[in-house]
């Protein structure tokens, strides 16, 4: 099996990015408030990232599932038969379920699983609001379908039908669909897995089917009684990807820190979410946002101008520009020239982020895309001398440079919550 899935990554862009550009266009015309500006930006920037770093770890968890399948396999099953996708999918299913599961009970696999609850909108966007480190936590439930005798070439067929089904069900749209709620996971179902309100926590983690909730007793429905509030109780005051993908791995540190055994050390790398070492005071552990009832909670929403808007969107672009180009050459553009760009990507990415944030920035991050940038440009007149790719760069550069001076005025920025100074410090 061809374990280059670069060509996919770039293919899968457009399903991914297409339908949530179409419904925030919609959104906008309509005057509606399904989709936020930074919000949507962020999740789109969250999730071309996630693809990137899916494209290497893939190649290893492909490999692993093979070899497994190919070496230690306990039945031979016929891999032509109609009726094997059939069981995969319930196996997949039911993995799945125990997947997410232990994604919410352990703190390392939740300092994973959180950037995508951390939307505090529900929509399309949030459907690929994905940690860049998902498929290295994601593999090992699933090995057992290897061992029953399920192909790679299986288990991809029915994990692209689970994923389409994920994406499809972040909406707000349908509200009740009284009979697909007795068996499948629908809209609702998962608006309820997604909210911050103390009933409907670590609820809801089926994949398609929702039988398994029903059957392991963490089944909830979503209560007229108690409206949904969407995202964690401790909101990150960030749209950085990097923020967002690294916030919780500092709660762990800190948690390791204020340890006093080697035991709650390991507690705090693999103890719930919610526990803390006998030093810590919960009080002060957490932000002041934890203690906001979803009553009062309002999504964090800086506002920024309209200027700061396009300049945004215009970077955003340029991250497309890199990273279709990235994805297109992957394995012929070499190791130097491919840390330089993805270093560009990211940096991007939070440069972005902060700008979305209504934070007053200096010229250090522009400074920055330009010396990457330029090192990229140094490196194909030095090696490739391609007169497109290295023309097409500098007019990169210098679309940033003038994206810069453009947002250089300062942006009005409005808190929608309380921030913790310190927390504030950390999103820059």
């Amino acid at each position: 099996m061809d374990l280059n899935f670069s060509n996919e990554m770039v293919y899968t862009l457009p399903f991914y990015l297409g339908p949530i550009l179409v419904l925030s266009i919609l959104n906008y015309v309509r005057r509606q408030k399904h989709y936020r500006f930074n919000d949507t930006l962020t999740n789109a920037s969250i999730a071309v990232g996630n693809l990137g770093f899916s494209l290497i770890l893939l190649l290893g968890v492909v490999a692993i599932y093979s070899h497994v399948f190919e070496q230690y396999r306990f039945i031979e099953l016929d891999q032509t038969n109609p009726l094997i996708y059939v069981f995969a999918f319930i196996a997949y299913d039911f993995c799945y379920y125990w997947n997410h599961r232990f994604h919410h009970m352990i703190g390392l696999l939740w300092a994973d699983h959180i950037v995508h609850h951390t939307g505090e909108q529900f929509n399309l966007g949030v459907s690929v609001r994905i940690s860049y480190f998902t498929e290295l936590t994601m593999w090992m439930t699933f090995i057992p379908m290897a061992l029953m005798g399920i192909s790679i070439e299986v288990f991809l067929v029915v994990s692209y039908i689970e994923a389409v089904w994920a994406y499809c069900i972040h909406t707000e749209h349908f509200k009740k669909t009284p009979v697909a709620d007795k068996v499948f996971n629908t809209p609702s179902h998962h608006r309820v897995h997604h909210a911050r309100n103390s009933r409907y926590i670590d609820k809801n983690f089926g994949g398609v089917l929702i039988i398994w909730d029903k059957l392991f007793g963490t089944f909830q429905a979503e209560l007229d009684k108690d409206p949904v509030v969407f995202g964690v109780r401790e909101s990150y005051p960030s749209f950085s990807p990097l923020v967002i993908n690294s916030y919780y791995l500092k709660n762990i540190w800190k948690k390791m820190q204020l340890s006093s055994t080697p035991w709650e050390v390991v507690c705090s790398i693999f103890a719930a979410p919610g526990w803390l070492p006998k030093n810590a005071d919960r009080k002060t552990f957490y932000s002041a946002t934890t203690r906001i009832s979803c009553r009062d909670f309002k999504p964090y929403d800086p506002q920024t101008s309209l200027t700061t808007k396009w300049t945004s969107f215009i970077r955003f672009c340029v991250m497309l520009v890199l990273f279709t180009y990235l994805m297109s050459n992957f394995g012929t553009i070499g190791a130097v020239p491919a840390t330089i760009l993805s270093l560009l990507f990211f940096w991007l990415s939070h440069y972005n982020g902060i700008v979305l944030d209504g934070k007053k920035i200096g010229a250090y991050p522009e400074i920055i895309v330009q010396l990457l940038a330029a090192s990229f440009v140094y490196w194909v007149a030095q090696n490739t001398q391609d007169v497109i790719v290295a023309s097409c760069s500098i007019g990169l550069m210098v679309i940033s440079a003038v994206n810069y001076i453009v947002y250089r005025q300062a942006p009005m920025t409005q808190q929608s919550f309380p921030v913790d100074a310190s927390q504030q410090s950390d999103a820059l």
